[in-house]
């Protein structure tokens, strides 16, 4: 193990096992892949203890051991990095994504592809998600200068929640939307973003009205949030 890699949390190594997964085209991916994928990436850490092989590491993953980071109200779910797709499947929200490219793009010793330019993705996926974020109501109403009949109805639809989500699936749909806003900041720091060919220029003082609208949001309807963020979540 690189000296670099050393540095890197349990947590950060599980985002960039999953990133290898989704990478390979498995996305969903189930708790068994990344108990594996993360094994491999990292013996020493998520390896059963007791069973070496003859390079004294780990010769078997340790289910419980990620088990014990991804099915709970752990961080990297809390922090909404991570969420969960299905029973025992998970994926990397949009802020997962940006995490590992942060990680590859600390340091040449990560594991994975590197991003050493430091450059935020903003793929296909990605801009599919940030159009879909653009024709929400709540941005209309926005636009046309009606930002105080902005609904708790209308912030919902513009985060992916209903009033009956739990606090994972919340901090879930939050890592997704967060994710978009920060990739589309650095695309459009780089150049306006088309969705088509001729079609409107969304500059970076378009992405901060985004951003701005998300953040005023979060504060004028933290009470209603707060009861959701307060809700347990399935296992």
């Amino acid at each position: 193990m690189t000296a670099g890699f050393s540095r890197v949390t349990v947590h950060e190594k599980l985002l960039l096992a999953a990133a290898q997964l989704e990478e390979e085209g498995k996305s969903p991916f189930s708790a068994e892949d990344l108990v594996v994928a993360a094994w491999r990436l990292d013996p020493e850490t998520f390896g059963l203890a007791g069973y070496m092989d003859d390079r004294g590491r780990p010769a078997y993953p340790n289910s419980n051991r990620v088990f014990a980071e991804i099915m709970g109200s752990k961080p990297i779910r809390k922090q909404g990095l991570l969420a969960k797709s299905g029973t025992k499947t998970f994926r990397l929200t949009e802020s997962g994504r940006q995490r590992v490219q942060d990680l590859r793009s600390r340091s040449d010793d990560i594991v994975g592809q590197s991003t050493s330019d430091g450059k935020v993705a903003f793929g296909r996926d990605t801009s599919r998600k940030l159009q879909k974020l653009l024709g929400t109501r709540a941005v209309e109403k926005a636009r046309s200068g009606h930002i105080d009949d902005i609904t708790f109805t209308d912030a919902s639809s513009f985060w992916g929640i209903t009033a009956r989500s739990t606090a994972m699936t919340f901090q879930a749909r939050l890592g997704d939307v967060e994710g978009v806003l920060r990739a589309a900041q650095g695309a459009a720091a780089q150049r306006p973003i088309r969705f088509e060919h001729g079609g409107k220029a969304y500059t970076s003082n378009d992405v901060q009205q985004l951003i701005d609208l998300h953040r005023m949001m979060l504060e004028r309807f933290s009470s209603q949030l707060d009861i959701i963020r307060g809700r347990l979540d399935e296992r």
